[in-house]
């Protein structure tokens, strides 16, 4: 079939013509230096679109402002939360992620047990934990002068935590990066979905372990083991759900968001003089990053026929909602792609309503430690500019490759 015919074919009778969009959704991203600004053009458009290669060949509709992203998130009944065909063509059909590919009133019962273990409190209670972590990788690399920051603190950092809360064997740490790398930026759907099986594999022995012996792994593992819907004990296949969810959530998002923030700090060097006197300043340095340097699209599906923005939309069509998308929209944001920490942005970049990312405290947390580290133990941090600064925009817009330099304190 030529893509003229592929492209035709994904064009349902009831899509307005003036909202289709016949372009690579990633390759589009990735033209010039800078995915925020590449993607900042669809701004132009209108805020609903429908893209005839949003990922994997696949067609979807993308939300393109702030508005219509926000609205997205925040309209359950209209949006649900449920798996799509982009997601089930690089997972399982059996496996969920639990509390995300949920709606009310199930989710509610899913997230409950794990809202304990992410509040500010249960958060701000691992401090020391958080910031050795932080100590241990930083000495590792600190007297050298010079990192790759992608693979040598922002990949392990947010992985260690979780691996950590969840009492999973720190030794296999490495394994776990490099099934999470090819699950999430396999080069095929099939070469994605090898990398879900073994990670699938070896959480069910994980889990099955812990049910075998009585004896869980973490306190974390202990709740989830003994989840309950309503009346009635999680099922297996509910508590691997959770599992898998907790491993592979947030860990690419995470890691992306700081190797931007990094990237923009270390070629800003005002602001950073400015954090370094006034620490003061970095939750709101936080927040603003977090705006301008959204990384992921979450999934939805249309709930029901319904009309969108003056859009036909037929129950059962997949949307992104890309929140790189929202965080740059100059209706938004004025000047959205100047990093300015004295605005009080309400971005929607962890989500909004019931489906907010429950992991939305530590994330801050983590973010906030590594700045206050690198700027407290390095000085005129700035990219080497000997080394290749490298770049991805599928599933999540994040750096391969950020080489960094210092000067001494």
């Amino acid at each position: 079939m030529s893509a003229t015919q592929l492209t035709a074919a994904q064009v349902p009778d009831h899509v307005p013509p003036e909202c289709v969009w016949d372009n690579d959704f990633a390759a589009f991203l990735a033209e010039g230096d800078d995915p925020y600004l590449a993607g900042g053009r669809l701004h132009d458009g209108p805020g609903v679109i429908w893209a005839t290669n949003a990922s994997h060949g696949m067609a979807s509709w993308i939300f393109t402002h702030h508005q219509t992203v926000q609205e997205g998130f925040a309209n359950a009944r209209k949006f649900s939360s449920l798996r799509g065909p982009l997601t089930e063509a690089v997972m399982n059909p059996d496996w969920m992620l639990l509390p995300v590919e949920s709606d009310a009133p199930f989710h509610k019962y899913y997230r409950q047990v794990l809202r304990p273990f992410f509040t500010p409190e249960a958060i701000g209670a691992r401090q020391a934990e958080v910031q050795a972590l932080t100590d241990r990788l930083v000495d590792s690399f600190i007297d050298r002068g010079e990192c790759e920051f992608v693979s040598e603190f922002a990949s392990i950092f947010p992985n260690a935590m979780v691996v950590s809360l969840m009492g999973l064997p720190q030794e296999m740490l490495l394994q776990f990066l490099e099934w999470e790398e090819i699950a999430i930026h396999g080069k095929s759907a099939a070469e994605q979905l090898g990398a879900g099986i073994a990670i699938h594999d070896y959480l069910r022995d994980f889990v099955e372990e812990q049910q075998r012996t009585g004896k869980p792994a973490s306190e974390l593992m202990e709740a989830i083991l003994a989840g309950q819907m309503a009346d009635r004990p999680f099922s297996q296949d509910e508590i691997m759900g959770t599992v898998y969810l907790l491993f592979i959530a947030g860990l690419d998002t995470v890691f992306s968001s700081m190797g931007w923030i990094m990237k923009h700090l270390a070629t800003d060097h005002a602001l950073q003089d400015r954090l370094r006197c006034n620490p003061q300043d970095l939750p709101a340095a936080v927040e603003e990053f977090t705006r301008a340097f959204g990384v992921s699209a979450p999934s939805r599906i249309v709930a029901e026929d319904l009309v969108f923005e003056g859009v036909p939309m037929k129950q059962g069509e997949h949307i992104l909602l890309p929140t790189y998308l929202a965080g740059r929209d100059p209706r938004a944001f004025p000047n959205p792609h100047v990093i300015d920490i004295d605005r009080r942005p309400r971005h929607v970049t962890f989500g909004l309503g019931s489906h907010v990312c429950i992991g939305i405290h530590l994330a801050k947390r983590e973010m906030q430690i590594m700045l206050e580290s690198f700027l407290r133990r390095m000085n005129h941090i700035r990219v080497a500019q000997d080394k290749p600064c490298t770049y991805h925009t599928s599933n999540t817009i994040g750096l391969d490759c950020l080489p960094l330099e210092w000067d001494p304190v």
